[in-house]
Parts: C-alpha cells; sequence; structure tokens
C-alpha cells in the first residue's frame, strides 16, 4: 500500500490499529502508532483506539501514562470519548474513586459530560457497590437532560430493593429514549442490557 501514489492516510492508520487492538495485539498497535507519530501527527480518534486497547489488555500503567501526556501536553483537544476510555479503563481496574475524579475535572478542561460519561461513572459505582454515589450521579445526570442506558437501568434493578422501583427519578429514568428502545420498561431485559460498558 505504501508504493507510489498510494500512501496511507490517518484513516486507514486507524482501522489497522483498531484491528490489532481488538485482537490484542497490543505491542505491534504500539508500533503502528510510532509510524503514524512520526509520519502523519496521530488525531484524536488513533489515540482513542488506542487508550481502549491499552485498557481491555489489562495495560492500565500505561494507558495512564498515555492519557496524561495528553492532558499535560495539550497536544490535542480532548474530547467525551476519550475521558469516557479513561474513566472506563479505571472502573475495569476498581479505580473508582479516580475515574470520579478524572470525571469531575473534565469541564474544567473544558470538555462537558455527556450522557456516556455520566452512564460510564454510575456504572463504575453500581459495580463496585456504591449506590449512594451512583444516585447521587443519576441525580445529576436527570437533572441535565441525560438518560441512563440499558446496563444503568439493568444494574439499578438489580441493586434496588423492589419497593424503590417507583421513585419518581427510577420512572424518569424508564422514560429515557434509551430505555424505550430497549424495552426494559415492560420487563424484557435484551441482550445490550446485560452487556456494560465498566
Amino acid at each position: 500500500m505504501s508504493g507510489p501514489g498510494c500512501l496511507p492516510d490517518i484513516v486507514t492508520y486507524s482501522s489497522l490499529l483498531d484491528g490489532l487492538c481488538r485482537r490484542g495485539k497490543i505491542d505491534d498497535a504500539l508500533a503502528l502508532f510510532q509510524v503514524i507519530e512520526n509520519r502523519l501527527k496521530s488525531d484524536v480518534v488513533g489515540y482513542a483506539i488506542l487508550l481502549d486497547g491499552l485498557w481491555k489488555a489489562g495495560r492500565g500503567d500505561e494507558a495512564r501514562e498515555m492519557f496524561s501526556k495528553l492532558s499535560r501536553d495539550n497536544c490535542l483537544q480532548l474530547n467525551s470519548r476519550i475521558y469516557s476510555i479513561a474513566t472506563n479503563g479505571l472502573c475495569r481496574q476498581g479505580f473508582v474513586d479516580e475515574a470520579y475524579e478524572l470525571f469531575r475535572k473534565m469541564e474544567g478542561d473544558g470538555c462537558l459530560p455527556n450522557s456516556g460519561c455520566y452512564n460510564v461513572i454510575i456504572h463504575g459505582f453500581l459495580r463496585h457497590k456504591d449506590p449512594l454515589e451512583a444516585i447521587d450521579l443519576i441525580h445529576k445526570m436527570v437533572s441535565k437532560g441525560f438518560s441512563a442506558d440499558t446496563t444503568t437501568m439493568t444494574l439499578l434493578i438489580e441493586l434496588l430493593p423492589k419497593n424503590q422501583l417507583d421513585h419518581p427519578i427510577f420512572q424518569k429514568l424508564m422514560s429515557g429514549p434509551d430505555i424505550r428502545s430497549h424495552n426494559i420498561g415492560s420487563g424484557g431485559l435484551s441482550a445490550a442490557a446485560t452487556q456494560g460498558t465498566c
């Protein structure tokens, strides 16, 4: 592909990077990433792919270092996707407090949390048995006009006593578009509801 007139662009490299990460070939992905950096300068998509791959491969220290470098160097405008990947990775490894600290830092860094960011950190609190923090965040999420995804709802259903499922905040979450589209409200938990991100 790197013959005359056919040089790979950032989209091609990102696709290759994604394929390597999905197959668990993180060392190859890191080597390719260096090629990208030397030839083109990677974009936020490349960093997101690699960060996600590092976290999923259990290489959290490297992922943390990469994220810290991105934050420190201000070489790219970090978006909600990058923050979600970092908070999700921290939650998966049991560092929910650190993930929450990063979540709170987002706004100060000029990136407003979206629905996905809220759901990731709520998943972390619910999976690590801290429902009080999760409920506090759910209140904040709803007040900002966001809704819970199916995983958040499934975790809430599993953790809350049945008599609390009539709570107004829970009912408001149940009426969100994410929930209606997955038929949780009528008792049918879809396969998507059992696959969490945190």
